[in-house]
């Protein structure tokens, strides 16, 4: 089964420190809100993030996929198409 590639938004700037709780995973801070990206293997992997970001007392804001994989082709996974909203 192809990994699929997820991100998890929660509240708050994260820290150095906090993002070492998501070693191997992407993460980003904007206007703060913290975005976790991470290849997902299976359903198993993705309720883990879930379960981390609650254990570690965070507010979550957005799980989605981002893409996945076609023929093997892992160029979808270099970047997402964003608009940007106003508003909060």
């Amino acid at each position: 089964m192809a990994e699929l590639i997820y991100e998890l938004s929660f509240k708050g700037a994260a820290s150095e420190t906090l993002a070492a709780a998501f070693e191997g995973c992407h993460v980003a801070t904007d206007r703060g809100v913290t975005v976790v990206r991470s290849q997902v293997p299976d359903q198993a992997a993705l309720q883990s993030l879930i379960a981390r970001i609650n254990a570690l007392g965070l507010e979550l804001l957005d799980v989605h996929l981002v893409a996945e994989p076609d023929d093997g082709n892992a160029a979808w996974a270099t970047d997402t198409d964003r608009t940007e909203e106003g508003g909060a």
